[in-house]
């Protein structure tokens, strides 16, 4: 297994100290990986991009996110295909070049249903979508992965995930995400369900959505780790998390992979 951190690299940009902070703390504690997101790096002026790769080179980007803006429609009547594909080319482009395997398709709030709209009809124009990303990502030798999430109407469950994946072929699989899952009632057992679309794992607390400590209830961890091994998974586990404000990031990001090692695996 091997375990990563979701951090954003906007630092380079906006020089924000505490996003700094985090990705030299996850550099410090050992993480293989990061995962971070990519829209916001299409921005980025050549400088900003060189900075960016030395920083890589310190951590690598085995996955990203955030393929589309926030602002950009994938599912209304205002949305245009061929915008959503040539934005997803420079996105899905950049994510290969900087060493990307999988990039998540999250983007809950533009996946909505819209109101006086199908739930059938808006899950149609999101295959639409979907079908662009995994033809993308073939030219690309990279994975997508649906997430569900507990903050949008579409796609709320790892069975769905799967299911939908499943009909846009073998770059398509999905995310099992600890903590979206938990707040909706829902299990890692699920995974279980549809091994063969599970492509990647986000970790966080459940109920609050900061990284993983030793003083939480450890059961659901153990949990998700057992569902993980049931199904052959060793691949990317990612921390999708926040640090509370107050705690030391450094010592934060250490004890949580101590965490991930001691229920999913890897040196303590």
């Amino acid at each position: 297994m091997r375990y990563g951190y979701c951090a954003s690299m906007n630092f380079i940009a906006d020089g924000d100290l505490r996003g700094r902070e985090i990705f030299e703390g996850i550099v410090a504690a050992g993480y293989d990986y990061i995962e971070t997101q990519l829209t916001f790096l299409l921005d980025f002026n050549p400088q900003q991009m060189v900075e960016l790769r030395q920083r890589l080179a310190e951590l690598p980007c085995r996955a990203g996110m955030m393929i589309f803006p926030y602002s950009m429609p994938l599912v209304d009547e205002t949305r245009d295909l061929h915008v959503i594909e040539e934005h997803a080319k420079r996105t899905l482009s950049l994510a290969a070049e900087l060493g990307c395997e999988h990039v998540v398709f999250g983007h809950g709030g533009t996946r909505r249903v819209p109101e006086g709209i199908a739930y059938d009809e808006t899950r149609a124009r999101l295959l639409d979508v979907l079908r662009i990303l995994a033809k993308l990502a073939q030219a690309n030798h990279l994975k997508i992965a649906i997430e569900p999430l507990c903050d949008t109407n579409m796609i709320v469950s790892y069975p769905q995930a799967a299911r939908l994946a499943a009909e846009c072929g073998p770059t398509m699989g999905a995310v099992f995400d600890l903590y979206h899952a938990a707040a909706l009632g829902q299990g890692p057992a699920d995974i279980t369900l549809a091994p063969e679309q599970l492509f990647h794992l986000h970790i966080a607390q459940p109920g609050t959505r900061n990284i993983p400590a030793q003083t939480d209830d450890q059961n659901c961890y153990e949990a998700f780790a057992c569902a993980a091994r049931q199904c052959g998974y060793d691949n990317k586990l990612s921390v999708e998390a926040g640090v509370p404000d107050g705690v030391n990031v450094k010592e934060a990001v250490v004890e949580t992979l101590r965490v991930l090692h001691q229920h999913f695996g890897g040196k303590i």
